[in-house]
C-alpha cells in the first residue's frame, strides 16, 4: 500500500481497510502534523488482532508498518521517542493477550527492534534482555529451539547471516574476535580460525544458554575496553574484570561439560581437556595447581602466566597446560571470592587472551 503525504511516498503493508486508516492516521500525525488520538489507533490494533490471532506472518506486517516511523526517530538521534514508539506498537498487543489468556501475538519483531534501539544507546543489559525477549517469541511461534530470526541471530553472533538488520553489531563483534582467534592458532600451531568457530561451536551448541552466555559478555568486554586503562586502575576496575574473566570461565564450563556429562567438578573437565588436547594434566597436578592458588593466588596467577610454575612432581606446565590451569584458577575463585586480585589488573589482557585460548581449545578439540 502506498500513501502520499506531503508530496512523500510511503510503503506500509495492507492489513486491511479499518487497520489500513489506522496507519495513514498515524502517519499523517507523523510526518504531516496531523492529530491522532492513540485510544482509537490502539482500539483498531486490537480489533485487528481479534480478527487476526493466529502469527502466520500478518503479525509481522502489523510491527513492520512502525519501522519508517522508527527509522526517521533514529534519524533524528532521538532514541527515546524511537524507544517509545516500540513500546506503543506493543500496547496494544500485550493487552489483547491479557484479554486472551493462552493466545499469543508474535512479537519478535517490535522486542527485536527496540533492543536494538536500546543497544545502538549504550545500554547493553536492558538492549540483551529485549533482544531475548524477541528470541523467545520467534522460539515460541517456529517451535524452533534455534530459530532462523534476527534476533537469534544477534543473540548467537551470527555474523554470516546478512538478513538480519543490526548485522553491524555481529560484525564488530566478530572483528573483536578475529585476533584473538587468530593468536591462539599462531601461539598453538592450529589451523583454527573464526568461521571454524562460528560453525562448530556458535552455530552448533550443545546448549544455547552457553552460546548466549559467550556473546552478551563479548559485548560487555568491548564496552569495557572503550574505559580510559587510567581509569580502571582500582581495587572495584579489577574486580569488575575478575567478574568478566568469571563468565568467561563459566562458558567454558559449560561447554566441557557437555562434552564430559558425568563429571561436575572443574578439576575433572581440565583434566578431560587436557588429555583430549594430547598434553596431559593428571588429577594430582591439578590439585596440586588449586594448592598453589589456595596458598597464594595472586603469585600462583602470575607464575601461570608467564609459564613458571613448578609442579612439586618437578613437572614445567606447557603453554596450553599453562592456560587451562589459568582457566581453573579464575573459575574456582570467581565461584567463592569478589576481593581483589593485583594480578588480574596487572594482566587483564593477557588472562583474557589465555581464556579466549582456552574457549578455542574447547571448540577445536572437541567439537
Amino acid at each position: 500500500m502506498e500513501i502520499i503525504i506531503g508530496g512523500r511516498s510511503f510503503y506500509l503493508n495492507s492489513l486491511g481497510s479499518q487497520m489500513d486508516q489506522g496507519f495513514i492516521s498515524l502517519y499523517s500525525a507523523h510526518f504531516g502534523h496531523q492529530a491522532l488520538c492513540w485510544e482509537d489507533f490502539e482500539s483498531l490494533s486490537i480489533q485487528f488482532f481479534t480478527a487476526n490471532p493466529v502469527p502466520t506472518g500478518i503479525h509481522d506486517a502489523y510491527f513492520n508498518n512502525f519501522t519508517t516511523i522508527w527509522n526517521d526517530f533514529l534519524r533524528l538521534g532521538n532514541y527515546d521517542k524511537a524507544e517509545d514508539i516500540w513500546r506503543r506498537a506493543l500496547s496494544p498487543a500485550l493487552s489483547w493477550e491479557s484479554s486472551n489468556p493462552g493466545k499469543f501475538i508474535h512479537k519478535g519483531t517490535p522486542y527485536y527492534f527496540w533492543g536494538m534501539t536500546v543497544l545502538l544507546r549504550g545500554d547493553l543489559d536492558k538492549g540483551y534482555v529485549l533482544v531475548h525477549r524477541a528470541v523467545e517469541e520467534d522460539i515460541r511461534t517456529t517451535g524452533k529451539p534455534v530459530p532462523d530470526t534476527p534476533g537469534f541471530f544477534l543473540a548467537s553472533l551470527n555474523y554470516a547471516e546478512v538478513g538480519q538488520a543490526f548485522r553491524d553489531w555481529v560484525l564488530q563483534q566478530a572483528q573483536y574476535l578475529t585476533p584473538k582467534v587468530e593468536k591462539y592458532s599462531s601461539q598453538y600451531g592450529r589451523n583454527f580460525t573464526l568461521e571454524d568457530f562460528r560453525k562448530r561451536f556458535l552455530g552448533a551448541p550443545p546448549s544455547t544458554d552457553i552460546v548466549f552466555l559467550f556473546t552478551y559478555t563479548i559485548a560487555r568486554l568491548m564496552r569495557f575496553e572503550a574505559i580510559p586503562k587510567h581509569a580502571i586502575i582500582s581495587k572495584f576496575g579489577g574486580q569488575f574484570e575478575a567478574h568478566l574473566l568469571f563468565d568467561i570461565s563459566l562458558v567454558i564450563d559449560a561447554a566441557l561439560r557437555a562434552k564430559n556429562p558425568t563429571k561436575w567438578k572443574f578439576i575433572d573437565q581440565a583434566e578431560f581437556l587436557s588429555q583430549r588436547a594430547s598434553v596431559p594434566l593428571t588429577n594430582k597436578q591439578l590439585q596440586d595447581i588449586n594448592s598453589a592458588y589456595v596458598a597464594n593466588f595472586d603469585k600462583t596467577l602470575e607464575d601461570t602466566i608467564s609459564g613458571v610454575l613448578v609442579l612439586p612432581d618437578g613437572t614445567i606446565l606447557s603453554r596450553i597446560q599453562s592456560n587451562i590451569a589459568v582457566a581453573y584458577g579464575v573459575r574456582n575463585r570467581g565461584a567463592h571470592e569478589v576481593s581483589f586480585v593485583p594480578a588480574i589488573l596487572s594482566h587483564f589482557n593477557d588472562i583474557l587472551q589465555i581464556l579466549m585460548n582456552v574457549i578455542f581449545l574447547v571448540a577445536d578439540f572437541l567439537y
